[in-house]
């Protein structure tokens, strides 16, 4: 656990250059601009939780760059543990984003006088936190398997998926019929925030289970 622990704080420390405060103010500029112009609370979420995917990917971007896997090699640390500490990198990282979305978003509502009600800011940034770590399940086994510049593009096609799959919906479905659908499960999972999580805690930890799986079955064939 320490090893992994030790190795999920290397990736942080790979990130933390990115980090500045000039990187911080024009994504705070970007976001402001969002929430006034929409004056909703769940774009700003969404988009602060849409830089989790992007600082994840960047261990293995730098990691590729400068040679890294190959020093790991070197050290006394298995390929389960270099998998389990970039899984709980992942996993801290969408934690800390879903913090700031929340404080971001509900900071912006205030700020240009916007209605928003609380518990449905905080359904929202769950739902965020679930489905943009869905994709990072997706995505993590394919970057232990090609590395970051091969699997960069077939990585980000979850996200082009997404919306894709719902034009697809809408045409066959039409929209009519699906902007009800929707509208419904979310007002089924506002009414069921605590039966909703647990059933997403479940489901999202048995994914990340297997995603992890495939990436250490991957990682641990490839060669440096």
């Amino acid at each position: 656990m320490n090893k992994t622990l030790a190795f999920a704080k290397l990736d942080y420390l790979t990130v933390k250059p990115y980090l500045t405060w000039r990187t911080l103010l024009i994504f705070l500029a970007v976001f402001s601009s969002i929430g006034y112009g929409t004056g909703e609370a769940a774009s700003v979420i969404g988009m602060c939780m849409m830089c989790s995917v992007i600082f994840a990917c960047y261990p293995f971007s730098v990691g590729e760059k400068n040679a890294t896997d190959t020093l790991y090699s070197t050290l006394p640390i298995t390929k389960k543990n270099i998998v389990a500490g970039r899984y709980a990198f992942t996993i801290g990282l969408n934690l800390f984003m879903m913090a700031i979305s929340l404080v971001v978003s509900i900071g912006v509502m205030v700020a240009f006088n916007r209605e928003f009600v609380l518990l449905e800011v905080l359904l929202t940034a769950f739902i965020c936190f679930a489905f943009f770590s869905l994709v990072e399940a997706i995505q993590l086994p394919i970057y232990f398997k090609f590395g970051y510049t091969k699997a960069k593009f077939l990585a980000y096609l979850p996200l082009l998926c997404f919306p894709a799959s719902l034009m697809i919906t809408s045409n066959i479905v039409g929209a009519d019929n699906v902007i009800p659908l929707v509208t419904n499960a979310l007002t089924w999972v506002e009414s069921n925030a605590v039966l909703t999580a647990i059933i997403a805690v479940i489901v999202l930890g048995g994914v990340m289970y297997l995603s992890a799986f495939l990436s250490h079955k991957f990682y641990k064939t490839r060669e440096f």
